[in-house]
């Protein structure tokens, strides 16, 4: 049995899969395995998947009809054969040493997760970095860690105490199995919440790691935030009613996962809303479609968590139809420099 499989979910990735696969060639574990699940691509992704295995056997590839990235998840863990299991994307890259790092806090701390520091890699490199290694282990301190993980929005993005991802921790394989019928194959944004939702509140221990190898997460131009998708908020609204039947499994708060995706809701709003280079009239009616379809009331309740007179101002606004002063408004703060990204 290896002690890690990795699974990396690949899809039309072909421009930037190479660095990826060349980290993962690169590490320094050498008992581990390196599970390739081509989710249909229709570029040269499946036999750059085919062209590695065959030079390093640690490497395996599926070939699967395109059916998502869950659905590609799934196919990789029913493969997986590590004591641990790992997650990479297929455009991120890590440090030679990261599985092995990882592989060896989770056996020192007998944890059932560990999560590693990361490097988000844009324009300007902005690392997320623990000031100090964490261990949270029975029920006090996983609620409290399961009430942080839903308002992560109240934590500075470099001193988040854990994050919603997936790819940044490792996972110990008998805690994933009894989970995966919680996933959802059809869920479109956030299924690495999803994922963590389903799975840590049945930790007994969550090593949350400083001064680890990095991982190198892509941030890719072209974001959500700088364009409007009908479809969203109905994605959030897909998403909020499986984190609610998630929370409601495993004894959660379901009031936590409502405060998530309120946070989810005002993000796309806002965005839509200050758009740049659509008329005052194209915004308006963009903040009108995502607000018809909105979760009822979550809106107004993260807007009470959260507190800040800009977006108690802003939601109340959005609650009495004043649809106007909330698209001149976010134009105004977006040339101030203001911004909300939702991940």
């Amino acid at each position: 049995m290896a002690r890690v499989s990795v699974i990396i979910p690949v899809y039309n990735g072909e421009e930037y899969l190479p660095p990826c696969l060349d980290s993962m060639a690169a590490q320094t574990l050498g008992d581990m395995e390196v599970i390739l699940v081509d989710d249909g691509s229709s570029d040269g992704s499946g036999a750059l998947c085919d062209a590695y295995a065959a030079r390093d056997g640690r490497f395996s590839v599926i070939h699967q009809p395109n059916r998502g990235v869950v659905s590609a998840l799934l196919a990789g863990l029913a493969a997986a054969a590590g004591t641990y299991v790992g997650f990479v994307d297929a455009d991120d890259w890590v440090d030679a040493d990261y599985f092995a790092h990882l592989y060896d806090r989770a056996r020192q701390t007998g944890a059932d997760v560990v999560q590693a520091e990361r490097i988000e890699e844009r324009a300007r490199p902005e690392p997320l970095i623990q000031p100090e290694t964490r261990i949270y282990e029975g029920a006090e301190d996983m609620a409290r860690l399961m009430e942080m993980f839903f308002t992560l929005f109240r934590f500075e993005n470099a001193r988040r105490p854990i994050t919603y991802a997936r790819w940044d921790k490792l996972y110990r394989r008998e805690l994933i199995g009894p989970n995966l019928g919680l996933l959802d194959e059809g869920l479109y944004l956030s299924e690495d919440a999803l994922f963590n939702a389903a799975m840590l509140p049945d930790c007994k221990r969550v090593a949350v790691l400083s001064g680890t190898p990095k991982y190198h997460y892509r941030i890719r131009s072209g974001s959500n935030s700088h364009r409007f998708d009908p479809r969203e908020m109905e994605r959030i609204a897909q998403l909020h009613a499986d984190l609610v039947r998630v929370a409601g499994a495993k004894g959660v708060d379901p009031a936590l996962p409502e405060l998530y995706t309120g946070y989810g809701a005002y993000c796309r709003i806002y965005a839509a809303a200050g758009l740049p280079g659509v008329s005052v009239a194209q915004r308006t009616d963009y903040v009108r479609t995502l607000l018809a379809a909105a979760p009822a009331g979550t809106l107004a309740r993260y807007a009470a968590y959260r507190g800040g007179l800009f977006i108690r101002l802003y939601c109340a606004m959005l609650e009495k139809g004043l649809l106007l002063p909330c698209v001149l408004a976010a134009s105004l703060h977006s040339r101030l420099g203001q911004g909300s990204s939702f991940h």
